[in-house]
């Protein structure tokens, strides 16, 4: 019986281990996180001096994208935020990562960075923060980027963005990606081309072999006409012949001698 116990026991803590493993794979569900920052940032209705701050998504089931922005200690809240998806197609950070929209220094007033969009490290789905029209339209015109703003002065409008020249797109929350921040370009961009480090873009073509001429081999030149006459016999009969004379004007020699 004490064994069952020790087994039933030790079968609830692996689960329970389990669930809390899994529980902090996904993360926080307030996404907390902390940013500190060298300068002024600006955000929607409010200016931060430099400093660090907190920010966490409000315990909402119906909206994840409000946002919070308290003290390094919580006890003071800045800002709370209305922001939408943003889906990136860039590799996920380890890190905490907030995209800006620097606006230049003008008639004596330093430069500010206005915070565009916030990202959860691991996550490539962002909060993008709407801005007030009035402040979207001057951000824009000092940026030459588009900010997401509302159509009217109120909250509860509709969504839309707003460039440097006034023109405005509509936006939907299930649409805000990278492809839609821009209005819808009339001519796309051509796609840039990577070269690799080391090599050539685009190495040149080998030229084509050249076609393999056919060499027709010259006739062979016609033996000259021989001159001297073709050798039919050795040297033997020759040999034979003079062998004979001499035997026979030996013997000649001798009956004149007698």
């Amino acid at each position: 019986m004490a064994s069952i116990r020790k087994v039933a026991l030790a079968c609830m803590t692996a689960a329970m281990v389990t669930m809390s493993v899994n529980a902090g794979a996904q993360g926080p569900a307030n996404q907390d996180t902390f940013f500190t920052f060298s300068q002024a940032v600006e955000l929607p209705k409010t200016t931060l001096p430099a400093g660090t701050y907190f920010f966490q998504l409000m315990d909402s089931p119906s909206n994840r994208h409000i946002v919070k922005v308290m003290s390094q200690d919580r006890k003071q809240l800045f800002a709370t935020l209305l922001a939408i998806p943003y889906y990136s197609n860039d590799r996920p950070s380890d890190d905490p990562q907030v995209r800006f929209m620097e606006t230049p220094a003008a008639n004596g007033v330093a430069a500010t960075n206005a915070i565009k969009i916030w990202f959860y490290p691991g996550n490539t789905t962002g909060h993008e923060f709407i801005w007030p029209r009035d402040k979207a339209i001057a951000l824009a015109r000092a940026t030459g980027v588009s900010v997401l703003t509302t159509t009217t002065d109120e909250e509860s409008s509709d969504l839309t963005r707003v460039d440097a020249t006034g023109v405005e797109a509509s936006v939907t929350t299930e649409a805000s990606a990278e492809s839609t921040v821009a209005r819808v370009e009339e001519q796309p961009a051509p796609e840039p081309q990577r070269e690799q480090i080391g090599a050539l873009a685009t190495p040149p073509a080998e030229p084509a072999p050249a076609p393999e001429r056919e060499v027709t081999p010259a006739p062979a030149p016609e033996p000259a006409p021989r001159r001297d006459l073709p050798h039919t016999a050795g040297v033997l009969p020759l040999l034979a012949l003079m062998g004979f004379g001499s035997m026979a004007g030996s013997r000649m020699l001798r009956r004149a001698n007698r």
